[in-house]
C-alpha cells in the first residue's frame, strides 16, 4: 500500500513539474509581417512624339543641304596651291558629310516612340526611304569618282555625271520631305500634332 501511495505521489509530482514547465516556458513573440515594398512606377523612356518630330526633319534637312553642297559651292582659292586638289578635296569632304547625314537620318526615324502611332509612321517612312537613300548614294559614288581623277581632263569627264546625280538626289530628298509630312497628316493623332507643331518641320516643309 505505501508503495503504490508512493507511486502515486511521484506521478503527482511529475506531472505536476509539466505543468509547471509548460506555464512558465514563453512561447516566442511573433515577428509582425514586413511592410510589402511599393512597386516603383515605370519611368517612360524613349522620345517624346514633338522631340522625335524634330529629330526626323531636322536630319531631313541637313540631308538635303549636303547633298547641295556636294555640287554647289565649290571654290578655288588662287594662290594657295593646285587648283584641282583644292576642288576633290572639298568634294570629298562634302561626299563624307552628305553619307552621314543620310546615316542619320535613317537613326532619327528608326529611334520613335514606343507608341502605335509613332510605329505606324516610321515603318511608312523607312519603306518609302529606299528612293531618297539610293539617289543619295549614286551621287556619292558619281563624286567620289571625280575626286577620284587623276588629271583635269578626268576630274571635268566625270563632274557632268556628278551634277547630274546630285540634282537627281536633291529631288529625291525634297520629295521625300512632301512624302513624309503627308504620312504624318495620315497617322493623325499626336504624332500628326507634333510634326505640324515642329518648327523644323516647318522649315522642312517650305524648302521642298
Amino acid at each position: 500500500m505505501r508503495l503504490s501511495v508512493r507511486r502515486s505521489a511521484l506521478g503527482l509530482v511529475v506531472v505536476a513539474m509539466l505543468a509547471l514547465a509548460g506555464c512558465s516556458s514563453s512561447e516566442p513573440d511573433a515577428k509582425p509581417a514586413p511592410t510589402p515594398t511599393p512597386t516603383p512606377t515605370p519611368t517612360p523612356t524613349g522620345l517624346t512624339a514633338s522631340a522625335w518630330a524634330d529629330n526626323v526633319c531636322s536630319s531631313l534637312g541637313d540631308l538635303t543641304t549636303d547633298i547641295s553642297a556636294v555640287a554647289e559651292g565649290l571654290s578655288v582659292q588662287l594662290g594657295s596651291g593646285d587648283a584641282l586638289d583644292q576642288l576633290k578635296s572639298q568634294l570629298k569632304t562634302n561626299i563624307a558629310t552628305a553619307g552621314t547625314s543620310l546615316d542619320e537620318l535613317k537613326a532619327a526615324i528608326a529611334d520613335a516612340p514606343d507608341t502605335e502611332e509613332a510605329t505606324t509612321l516610321k515603318e511608312s517612312l523607312q519603306s518609302s526611304a529606299s528612293d531618297v537613300s539610293a539617289a543619295t548614294q549614286q551621287a556619292r559614288e558619281a563624286a567620289q569618282e571625280a575626286a577620284d581623277a587623276k588629271n583635269a581632263a578626268g576630274f571635268l569627264g566625270s563632274a557632268g555625271t556628278a551634277l547630274t546625280a546630285t540634282s537627281t538626289a536633291l529631288a529625291a530628298a525634297k520629295e521625300y520631305a512632301t512624302t513624309l509630312q503627308a504620312a504624318a497628316s495620315n497617322v493623325g493623332g499626336a504624332i500628326r500634332s507634333a510634326f505640324d507643331g515642329s518648327a523644323s518641320c516647318t522649315a522642312l516643309n517650305e524648302n521642298s
